[in-house]
């Protein structure tokens, strides 16, 4: 049975024979009379002009080499000539092949815009150099000199490349008390240079590990910025690009370096310093007077263990406190800071612990509120107490309201000393019960942070 072809068969037969006999009968490929048959017969598409001899394709090369010049109109190099003029178009190649070839469907291409491969050290040069981004690597001398403090800070830039936060130190022109509770900048550069010697040997050299991306003074900062500004340690990381892990190990590294180096801050001095420095107002009425006392409780929350509770529980604040002894000289200096107690302990019980009493020598005077209730402590020791006097059958005489004034007059700076210690917004409000074990630490840096401040009584 013979088989019959439908009409569309034959035409793609016909069609493949066409395109056979094409490159059978031409081996250069197609040509005028056998040209390559198009599927596309309603599309018109930009193509090589087939029609050109092996002749005038060398011609578009010697236009492509006189075109190939430098501004000037010089020529670019020998070896670039010698190559482009031992180009030979070869007559048995195919003239679609040599199109391909030329690349002349495209124009002419410029090869100074093309990429060129560089190595990594090449890249990592040209991102440093641009500081695309936070990135970014310069020396504290820099930095000082245009903000005319310190020039003695320097860093080293070998170490490795370190990340610029949202805010740093260099950003902050007029509200440095507001970040850092620190007066001024040339006391943050001081203070930095002091704590950063330490730092080294015993933070960086001891425990090394992988280089830190934050630079020194930017650690100091965001620490500063957590006691003064109490924020949280999530919000911390989000400022300066960091884990929370990381800001969180930074914050207790610092701290404990800072507990540990600024004990000078909180010194107690000497009862002849005390006496040179005393204002007026002390030397009329109480001139043995070596030290102002106060309790302040800070607000934590509920520990989960009963007895903790119930020791925790403040009556006075009706709430579970944490309770530090603060002492002050005449002048309004910090110089005594008992660490923290749970808010039940009563006042004679935490001045007896924090061993105030052994400090003062015999002949001295410790000014107190009522409740300190220390006479028997003080006595022995030839200590004399001012407290305001008690009432006698419900009232007070003439005398004994003078006397209370007098003292209440005196008194009102240790007040002021615990407003500029409760101005560290990181003892403000309710402190997680998750920071028990750093808050004797907390209270002591700050009370040394405040110490830099400008005094107090102004003599």
């Amino acid at each position: 049975m013979e088989k019959s072809y439908q009409p569309q068969e034959l035409e793609t037969n016909e069609l493949f024979k066409t395109v056979f006999r094409a490159f059978r009968l031409s081996l250069s490929g197609p040509t005028k009379e056998h040209p390559l048959p198009s599927i596309f017969h309603h599309k018109v598409f930009k193509t090589t002009n087939f029609d050109h001899t092996p002749e005038v394709l060398k011609e578009v090369v010697d236009n492509q080499q006189d075109h190939i010049k430098d501004g000037s109109g010089s020529e670019t190099s020998q070896s670039d000539s010698a190559e482009t003029s031992s180009f030979k178009v070869n007559s048995n190649q195919s003239v679609l092949d040599t199109s391909i070839l030329l690349h002349d469907y495209c124009g002419y291409i410029d090869t100074s815009t093309l990429s060129q491969p560089k190595n990594q050290f090449t890249q990592t040069d040209v991102l440093q150099n641009k500081s695309v981004g936070i990135q970014k690597s310069e020396s504290y001398s820099d930095v000082s000199e245009n903000n005319d403090v310190s020039s003695n800070i320097t860093c080293d830039k070998t170490t490795s490349t370190t990340f610029i936060p949202f805010l740093t130190i260099e950003d902050i022109k007029q509200d440095i008390s507001f970040y850092t509770g620190l007066p001024n900048k040339e006391t943050f550069y001081l203070l930095f240079e002091h704590l950063s010697v330490y730092y080294k040997c015993e933070v960086s050299d001891v425990l090394g590990g992988r280089p830190r991306k934050l630079r020194e003074v930017d650690e100091f900062l965001m620490v500063l910025m957590r006691l003064r500004l109490g924020l949280l340690i999530q919000d911390l990381a989000q400022r300066f690009n960091i884990s929370p892990s990381t800001c969180s190990k930074i914050f207790n590294e610092w701290l404990n370096l800072m507990y540990e180096h600024l004990e000078f801050l909180v010194a107690w001095p000497d009862r002849n310093v005390i006496k040179e420095n005393m204002p007026d107002s002390f030397k009329r009425r109480y001139p043995n007077c070596r030290v102002i006392i106060d309790c302040t409780e800070i607000y934590t929350e509920t520990p989960q263990s009963l007895s903790n509770k119930g020791r925790m529980y403040s009556d006075y604040k009706s709430h579970m406190t944490w309770k530090v002894l603060i002492g002050i000289s005449p002048n309004g200096v910090i110089t005594h800071v008992s660490d923290l107690w749970s808010g039940s302990t009563s006042d004679k019980q935490v001045t007896k612990l924090s061993k105030l009493i052994e400090k003062c020598e015999p002949g001295d005077a410790i000014m107190g509120d009522k409740g300190f209730l220390i006479a028997d402590l003080c006595t022995p020791n030839g200590i004399h107490l001012i407290i305001p006097p008690l009432k006698k059958h419900g009232r007070l005489t003439k005398c004994e309201v003078e006397k209370t004034r007098r003292i209440a007059n005196l008194r009102i700076h240790v007040e002021r000393a615990m407003e500029r210690i409760k101005n560290f917004r990181i003892i403000q409000g309710v402190v997680p019960i998750s920071l028990h074990d750093k808050m004797s630490k907390i209270v002591f840096v700050v009370c040394a942070l405040c110490n830099l401040m400008p005094p107090l009584i102004q003599s």
